[in-house]
Order: C-alpha cells, then sequence, then structure tokens
C-alpha cells in the first residue's frame, strides 16, 4: 500500500466514521515517521517525541493513540523505561460501495429543485488485507 492510499483510505474512511483531531493528526505525523525512515515495519517512538508531533499532553496522547488502536489504523508495543514503544502501521483497507441505486439510496435536490442526485449511504465495509487475500486466492507481497 503506497502512501498516497493510505492517506486516501484514512481520508474515506473519516468521511463516515468520527475520529478525534488528535488522533487524526497523530496519524498522518506517524505517516510521515514512516515515510523518513524508509516504510520500515515499525518505528519507534518515545512519548515525549509522541507528545510533540501531536503538540498536546501525555494523557492527551496516549488517547489519541488508543484511538488509532480502536479504529485499526495502528498497533503498538508498549516499550519501558529508556525503550521506546514500537509503532505498526496495519493492512487496513476500506471497500465502498460503487452502485448508485442501492435500496438505502437518498436523493437530494439541487438548488433550483428539479433535478436530484443519487447518492449511496450503504455502509462502508472494511477489509483487512489478509482477508481480501484470501477472498481472492492470491498472495501479496509482504513489503506493501
Amino acid at each position: 500500500m503506497t502512501y498516497i492510499d493510505r492517506l486516501n483510505n484514512f481520508n474515506r474512511w473519516l468521511e463516515s466514521n468520527s475520529l478525534p483531531a488528535n488522533s487524526q493528526l497523530m496519524y498522518f505525523k506517524l505517516l510521515g515517521v514512516f515515510n523518513r525512515a524508509g516504510w520500515p515495519r515499525s518505528v519507534q517512538v518515545d512519548t515525549p517525541r509522541l507528545m510533540q508531533l501531536t503538540c498536546c499532553r501525555k494523557d492527551a496522547a496516549y488517547r489519541a493513540r488508543d484511538k488509532l488502536v480502536e479504529s485499526g489504523f495502528i498497533s503498538f508495543h508498549r516499550g519501558g523505561k529508556g525503550n521506546p514503544s514500537s509503532y505498526f502501521l496495519s493492512e487496513k483497507t476500506t471497500v465502498y460501495a460503487t452502485t448508485n441505486a442501492a435500496p438505502n439510496a437518498t436523493h437530494i435536490k439541487n438548488k433550483n429543485n428539479n433535478k436530484t442526485k443519487t447518492i449511496n449511504t450503504s455502509p462502508i465495509k472494511t477489509y483487512d488485507l489478509k482477508d481480501i487475500e484470501a477472498l481472492a486466492g492470491l498472495r501479496l507481497p509482504e513489503h506493501l
């Protein structure tokens, strides 16, 4: 998954889900850390740096991190004193329905009240890459 894919998936997910602003900022900042590090499997980030990335206190940074974990965008292994936590990006992929005439579609009138647009309000389904591999019967390279 590319940097742009991760950004697009995250932004699309946010269109239908809520996440605190600190969590959103943390995700973007962590993507930057991974990018600068050359996209390793994990990066180590200590608490002061986590606080600096999000411009917030320790408890707020921890809450933001926990929300990202809860949402499935990252995972982490807690470090200890003098040993920073390790952060991992998940392979969360969001699949969006593309049909125009779904049973739960909503019609919206434009300014002139004479035309309507159909938008699909179907729930968004989220799949892990491992699930997609299993469904498709293929194996993706490990470096994605």
